[in-house]
C-alpha cells in the first residue's frame, strides 16, 4: 500500500484546519446561493438578490458550493487532494477535527504505471444502451432535465433536440435560428447559447414548465460559447470576449442585462470559453489559459491567474468544474490541473500553482502533448456515488475515465468520435455523449455486485 502523502498518493486525513468555519452555502448534496440586499454600484457592479439555492451539480449531486462542507470535517479541501483520500481530519475551513483518515489514492503514475495516452480497456461497470440519431452536424452540449426526465440535446446543425429517457425517442425539435454551443437548465428555464446565421451572439430562454419562449438576450458580437448562473443572475461569455450579465425583470417579464464586463474591468483579453459558478464565485477562462475569479456581490475581479495553463501553442481551457471545493480545469494543452483554495490572508481565492496536474509533470516541465488537447470534460457519480471523471481528446475515438480523486482509470467509451458534449444523470444512472458526427450515445451504470452481508463487490 502506498501511503506517500499528496493528491493521487493516498496519504492521511488533515488533523486541524487553517481557519475555523465554513462559509457560503455548502452541504453535500444541496448547496443554495445565498441573497444579498443593497444597490449594485460602481462600473459593471450587479449584486446577487438572492434566488434559489442551485441544489446539487457536478452532474451527480456533488456540492456546488466553493466553500465546502462543515460538519464532520469528512469533506475539507486538502484532506481529499494534498493528504490523498477520504481522511477525517479538519476541513481548510473548518469543520470538526478528527483523526487521520486513510487515503484513497493509488499513488504516483510511474514508468511502470499506465500513461495517460494509453487506452484502457471498456469499463466493467457500464453498458452500452442506445444511440440517439437526428443531429446532422456535431453535437456540442448535452444536458439531462431530471425533473423532466428529459435529455436535451444541441448542435451546429441549429437544432436542440428533446429526448425521452424512457423510450429513446425524439420528442421535439426546436430550431434556434444559429450553431448552438452551450446550454444550460437553471430555476426552471432553459438557455441556449448560440452563434446566429448573421454571426453575432444569442441567448435563448424557454419556461420549462409552460414552454413560453422569451425575447432573445442579444448583445455579443460573436458566438456565445459559455453560460452560468447563480442566485438570480445569469452569464454569458464567449467569443468577443465579454461576460455579460442578465437578470429577469418582473415588469416586463422579459431577461434584460444588467452588467457588461470587459477588459476595461478587468475581464479577459481573449474569447471567453468556459465559465463555472460556484458560490460565492464565478470562474471563468480563455483561449489563452488566462483564469479568473469573479466575486458573485460585486462583480468586480477577484484573482487573475495567468497561464494557468500554458503547454506548446494551445493552451485554451476547454473546461472548469468544482469538485469537493476545488476547481478542476482541462485545456488544449491535453492536461487537467487542480486548483485549491488559498489561504485568506494571501488575499487570493486560489492558490495560483496548481497542487496537481494530470499526467504528472516535474516543477516547469512544460506539456508535451501536441495534438491531443481535452476538448470536453465531465464528473458523474457511479452507483457507489463515487466520482468518474470523463475526458475526450482531440483526435480520439473515445472518452477516457478516471476515479476522483486517485485517477485510477476506470477504462475507455470507444467508437466516440471528437466528443465535445458528455453529462451524467445520477438518478436514472445514465452516461451520455455527443460527438464531432452528430451521434448522441447512452450507457447505464451497472447494478454493484453484492457479497455476503450485502457490501458491494469490487468491480
Amino acid at each position: 500500500m502506498d501511503t506517500g502523502e499528496g493528491y493521487g498518493r493516498g496519504g492521511r486525513g488533515r488533523g486541524r484546519g487553517r481557519s475555523g468555519g465554513y462559509q457560503g452555502g455548502g452541504g453535500y448534496q444541496g448547496g443554495g446561493y445565498q441573497g444579498g440586499g443593497g444597490r449594485s454600484g460602481g462600473s459593471g457592479g450587479y449584486y446577487n438578490g438572492g434566488g434559489r439555492g442551485r441544489g446539487g451539480g457536478y452532474q451527480g449531486g456533488y456540492d456546488d458550493g466553493y466553500y465546502g462542507r462543515g460538519g464532520d470535517g469528512g469533506r475539507g479541501y486538502n484532506n481529499t487532494f494534498s493528504e490523498g483520500g477520504r481522511g477525517r481530519g479538519r476541513g481548510y475551513w473548518g469543520g470538526r477535527g478528527g483523526g487521520g483518515g486513510r487515503g484513497r489514492g493509488r499513488g504516483r503514475y510511474d514508468g511502470d504505471r499506465q500513461a495517460a495516452t494509453q487506452r484502457e480497456p471498456p469499463p466493467t461497470d457500464l453498458e452500452f444502451v442506445a444511440e440517439l440519431k437526428g443531429h446532422s452536424k456535431k453535437v456540442t452540449t448535452v444536458l439531462m432535465d431530471e425533473t423532466g426526465g428529459q435529455l436535451f440535446t444541441g448542435s451546429f446543425d441549429g437544432t436542440v433536440r428533446v429526448w425521452s429517457c424512457t423510450t429513446g425517442q425524439c420528442v421535439s425539435t426546436v430550431q434556434v435560428g444559429g450553431e448552438v454551443s452551450c446550454m444550460l437548465i437553471f430555476a426552471g428555464f432553459l438557455f441556449v447559447g448560440l452563434k446566429t446565421t448573421a454571426g453575432t451572439g444569442q441567448v435563448k430562454a424557454w419556461h420549462m414548465a409552460t414552454s413560453q419562449e422569451y425575447a432573445p438576450m442579444t448583445g455579443h458580437t460573436g458566438a456565445v460559447q459559455a453560460l452560468a448562473a447563480a442566485g438570480d443572475m445569469l452569464f454569458s461569455a464567449g467569443q468577443d470576449k465579454s461576460l455579460r450579465v442578465w437578470k429577469l425583470d418582473g415588469a416586463s417579464n422579459q431577461w434584460g442585462c444588467v452588467a457588461v464586463l470587459t477588459a476595461e474591468q478587468g475581464g479577459h483579453l481573449a474569447p471567453i470559453s468556459c465559465m463555472w459558478a460556484s458560490h460565492p464565485f464565478l470562474f471563468s477562462a480563455d483561449y489563452l489559459g488566462t483564469l479568473k475569479v469573479w466575486d458573485l456581490a460585486t462583480g468586480t475581479v477577484r484573482q487573475t491567474v495567468e497561464k494557468a495553463h500554458s503547454g506548446n501553442d494551445l493552451p485554451c481551457i476547454t473546461n472548469l468544474t468544482v469538485w469537493e471545493g476545488h476547481i478542476v480545469s482541462a485545456s488544449l494543452d491535453g492536461l487537467i490541473k487542480i486548483w485549491e483554495p488559498a489561504d485568506p490572508a494571501s488575499g487570493n481565492i486560489i492558490n495560483p500553482t496548481p497542487i496537481f496536474s494530470f499526467p504528472e509533470q516535474e516543477p516547469g516541465q512544460r506539456s508535451d502533448s501536441s495534438g491531443s488537447g481535452i476538448l470536453a470534460l465531465c464528473g458523474v457519480a457511479d452507483t457507489q456515488n463515487r466520482c468518474v471523471l470523463m475526458a475526450s481528446y482531440n483526435g480520439e475515438k473515445c472518452i477516457r475515465m478516471w476515479e476522483l480523486p486517485s485517477f485510477e482509470p476506470r477504462g475507455t467509451l470507444g467508437d466516440v468520435n471528437n466528443a465535445r458534449a458528455m453529462a451524467g444523470s445520477a438518478a436514472a444512472q445514465l452516461v451520455f455523449s455527443g460527438d464531432e458526427h452528430g451521434r448522441v450515445k447512452v450507457w447505464k451504470w451497472k447494478a454493484p455486485t453484492t457479497g455476503p452481508g450485502g457490501f458491494p463487490l469490487q468491480q
